[in-house]
């Protein structure tokens, strides 16, 4: 029953990860008018959920980096891993130096430490954790950039073309 009980948990939860990620791909709440500073990377575009129609755009075919959206890919990977009993909520992840060296915004672990799963899915959606996106991605990829690799494959597979993952915590790659 409690296994029942935490499969549920784990789709209705992912199903939220489904829909901010479409949110977050294609709406912006912003509805003033841009600065010059935020013109060259503002992008907007309001679909009205009914009709299809478009109600706002503003650049919207124009690239940018996916930021949070990346970290949404991230928390989706770890609740179709839970789902499908790869990983379970106490399952511990090893912070690797490499992730204990990403830069802000962090929960900052020292390398060695390790971090449950549901404790990373927290740090992910309350402090958007660059390390703790490293932690997730290693742990289920083997690599960042394996990793990251399958965030694009199922970004594919889950029809969004244009969209090409580098690392697992949206920060510029380099």
């Amino acid at each position: 029953m409690a296994k029942a009980l935490s499969v549920t948990r784990s789709l209705s939860m992912r199903g939220v990860v489904v829909v901010l990620l479409c949110l977050v791909a294609t709406i912006s709440f912003t509805v003033l008018s841009p600065s010059a500073a935020q013109a060259r990377t503002y992008t907007a575009m309001i679909i009205d959920g009914d009709t299809g129609e478009t109600l706002h755009e503003y650049r919207a075919d124009h690239k940018v980096y996916p930021a949070s959206l990346t970290k949404i890919m991230t928390l989706y990977m770890v609740f179709d891993a839970l789902e499908h009993g790869k990983v379970s909520l106490s399952t511990r992840m090893k912070v690797s130096k490499r992730a204990w060296g990403q830069a802000p915004s962090k929960l900052g672990l020292q390398p060695g430490e390790t971090i449950s799963v549901k404790d990373a899915i927290l740090a992910l959606v309350t402090k958007s954790a660059n390390d703790i996106a490293v932690v997730v991605a290693e742990h289920l990829g083997g690599t960042e950039i394996k990793f990251a690799q399958m965030m694009t494959s199922e970004a594919r597979r889950l029809g969004m073309s244009r969209t090409t993952f580098r690392n697992a915590s949206g920060l510029p790659n380099r």
